[in-house]
């Protein structure tokens, strides 16, 4: 143990317990984010998507259901892809 040449010798439990009654633990507390939720509503923002939607909803009204029902279709997968890829890098950055 290395020597104390500062000559402190810190809190009794005494003053310790006295200290939290006053002050509280020493403990940071912080709400648990939910990412996945947080990241679907990023992407629902994106003007992008929602010009995408649009498009898709231009073909229903137009008479080519099988066009929107396509791009709406491939719009879900690439967003699906996004998030995964999203949920990844967050997986990789808390390790």
């Amino acid at each position: 143990m290395p020597q104390n040449n500062f000559n402190f010798s810190g809190l009794t439990d005494a003053e310790v317990e006295a200290s939290r009654q006053k002050y509280g633990r020493n403990r940071l507390e912080y709400k648990k984010e939910n990412t996945f939720l947080d990241a679907i509503k990023s992407l629902a923002k994106e003007p992008m998507i929602a010009l995408l939607f649009v498009a898709a909803f231009i073909y229903f009204i137009s008479g080519k259901p099988g066009d929107a029902i396509f791009l709406s279709v491939a719009i879900v997968l690439v967003a699906a892809i996004s998030l995964y890829q999203d949920s990844e890098v967050g997986m990789r950055s808390k390790n």
